[in-house]
């Protein structure tokens, strides 16, 4: 994605978070970004292609920031359960205005077919790589686990932006306590395997 774009997507995702839906137009994009009137629509000619790059971005963004920490290592529940808690941190305050972004898109997704296509494609990948998670740590039916655990922490996260304990390591301990709880829900999750002949 070229500099422009993406300079253009971020202010986009910036202008949901702070307008909704509605806010997200040409004009106040090019606002938002400090750039000449008619940008935003000379690299996306309409709204529609506007709404599916800002999409685009946040798995973008997802994969590049989040996905790393994710993956750092954790071997068992409680550790799983410490990483994904700091990440729903980071959405809930420092990458508040992506979280917010998301959840417009999800809300306007449930009237648009098109986008809620968008937005599944890229929870399907998220959801993927969750599944390898959980599969990790025992999971039977990882890909059930899998959507489980995506709708927990939407849960989670929802629930913390509007009523959570505002002070971070209150709400790190909160998360982790319920995230812990919900990876543990899981079949398999946890259970010792016999070594081989034992």
């Amino acid at each position: 994605m070229s500099d422009r774009r993406t300079e253009i997507l971020d202010a986009g995702l910036h202008a949901l978070a702070e307008q909704g839906m509605r806010g997200l137009t040409h004009r106040a994009v090019d606002a938002a970004a400090g750039i000449p009137p008619g940008s935003t629509s000379y690299y996306f000619r309409t709204r529609s292609a506007l709404v599916a790059g800002c999409v685009e971005r946040l798995l973008e963004i997802d994969m590049r920031v989040d996905l790393p920490f994710v993956q750092s290592g954790a071997t068992d529940v409680g550790g799983l359960a410490a990483v994904l808690a700091s990440v729903c941190v980071a959405m809930v305050t420092r990458e508040r205005y992506r979280t917010l972004a998301r959840y417009e898109l999800t809300l306007a997704a449930v009237r648009d077919e098109h986008l809620r296509a968008e937005l599944q494609r890229g929870g399907d990948t998220i959801r993927r790589l969750a599944a390898d998670l959980v599969r990790s740590l025992g999971a039977t039916d990882p890909d059930r686990s899998a959507d489980e655990l995506a709708a927990t922490l939407d849960g989670l996260i929802l629930t913390a932006l509007i009523r959570g304990p505002q002070d971070e390591r209150e709400l790190t301990a909160w998360l982790r306590t319920a995230l812990e709880r919900a990876l543990r829900a899981q079949p398999g999750v946890g259970l010792r395997r016999s070594s081989p002949g034992g």
